[in-house]
């Protein structure tokens, strides 16, 4: 069972996982790292955003620019943000042709 991103005392970040068969606690560092083709920030529309992990909440991946901002892209195209999870207003679609054919769809 997922249970929340924590950051370490080194300043590194990671997800903490419990499993409820044996009880037992593990963290899993969170790592970030450039894409040359992934989704533009949908608040400052840069083209610099790094994955940053999977988002359980809402089956999606979580997304980063450099200035900071997070969003999630659905495996259907839908870019989440914050505040905006009912898709009731303001959803961009993320083309399905700009994805990086050798990595596949969005997991």
């Amino acid at each position: 069972m997922f249970i929340g991103p924590a950051d370490r005392l080194d300043g590194g970040q990671i997800n903490t996982w419990h499993c409820h068969a044996c009880r037992t606690d593990w963290a899993i560092p969170i790592t970030h790292w450039p894409v040359t083709s992934g989704p533009n920030c949908p608040y400052c529309l840069t083209e610099g955003t790094c994955w940053a992990a999977l988002d359980p909440d809402r089956h999606g991946d979580l997304w980063t620019c450099h200035n900071g901002h997070e969003f999630v892209l659905t495996p259907e195209g839908i870019v989440i943000t914050p505040g905006n999870e009912d898709l009731s207003d303001w959803a961009p679609v993320w083309p399905r042709s700009k994805r990086d054919r050798q990595d596949g769809d969005a997991a």
